[in-house]
């Protein structure tokens, strides 16, 4: 099956069978490649840029043959190649099932949102003709074609609500119209953040040098809107910036309370705070969202209530 017929619940499950297997021990993905990672970076540091260059194309073989397969989605093939350059598929894998996972429970509490204003313009779609015709107003004939007519865009909005985000997810529609859309396009880039700080974390945890880490975190994120902030963070701090600032410069953590560092916390300590700090936003914010979506429905009552009239 082509990976674009994947639900995300299919896509967690992969991911998390993955992320077990690894921990299990049952790839020795890691450990190749961190002998790789290893063996390449002595060979950058003694100048040996064929060898360095061969230990890159390893991994971008694999990754190639990943893509012909079809099972992976391009973006999650980046964070696996990520995962691949530091050594910790485990990781990876982890929270690529951790995202479906989210996903999945934002559409299933969307879902339970959606029943109470559903039924509300249902009531009226149905009510307001069939009051009509009890009290002689209109015929019958014309109370059934008005709660037919007032019925399309409710149809029209239960299809393509759901194809717009499968068009989304699986990349057929751009993300950049989407980035556009007044604060969900924030919500958005804020949740690409958090991705972005995750990747960071995890280079410096394998010993990547600071500027690496923000090259490699910012390369392995999926193309959109927000990328360019991150390679500007890049830039900043080699420019010699720090980090902190270049962050706060950028814009990505805009909207986001940046929680003071803890006393004695060390360099990385406040790293993983500020990645969940923008983390929690993600999810504040999501849940908004959640919970205000389906009211949006209540937006065709002018229009039911406009089709009835004119019948009068």
């Amino acid at each position: 099956m082509h990976h674009r017929a994947y639900s995300n619940g299919h896509r967690q499950t992969l991911f998390q069978t993955l992320h077990h297997k690894e921990q299990e021990g049952g790839s020795d993905w890691d450990q190749v490649f961190t002998l790789m990672r290893r063996g390449e970076k002595a060979a950058a540091n003694a100048d040996l840029e064929e060898l360095a260059g061969k230990f890159a194309s390893g991994r971008a073989l694999v990754i190639d043959e990943l893509k012909k397969g079809g099972q992976f989605l391009d973006w999650e093939l980046q964070f696996m190649q990520l995962g691949m350059a530091v050594g910790d598929l485990s990781g990876i894998y982890r929270r690529i099932a951790e995202h479906y996972a989210l996903l999945d429970s934002l559409f299933a509490e969307l879902r339970r949102q959606l029943w109470l204003p559903l039924t509300l313009l249902l009531a009226l779609v149905w009510g307001l003709p069939a009051l009509a015709y009890s009290a002689g107003k209109i015929s019958l004939y014309m109370a059934l074609g008005n709660a037919l007519i007032t019925l399309i865009p409710v149809l029209l909005v239960a299809v393509l609500a759901p194809l717009l985000l499968t068009a989304y997810r699986v990349g057929w529609l751009s993300s950049s119209t989407a980035y556009r859309l007044p604060r969900i396009g924030a919500l958005l880039a804020r949740y690409q953040t958090y991705h972005y700080l995750s990747h960071l974390s995890m280079c410096i945890a394998a010993g990547f040098t600071l500027a690496q880490s923000l090259k490699q975190a910012a390369r392995r994120m999926p193309e959109s809107p927000a990328k360019a902030r991150f390679a500007a963070v890049s830039r900043a701090v080699e420019g010699g910036a720090r980090l902190g600032q270049a962050l706060e410069d950028s814009g990505i953590l805009r909207g986001v309370a940046v929680p003071p560092p803890a006393p004695g916390a060390t360099a990385q300590d406040a790293q993983l705070q500020l990645t969940a700090a923008v983390y929690q936003s993600c999810l504040e914010e999501m849940g908004f969202w959640v919970r205000s979506l389906p009211w949006l429905l209540l937006g065709l009552v002018p229009f039911v209530i406009v089709v009835n009239a004119v019948s009068l």
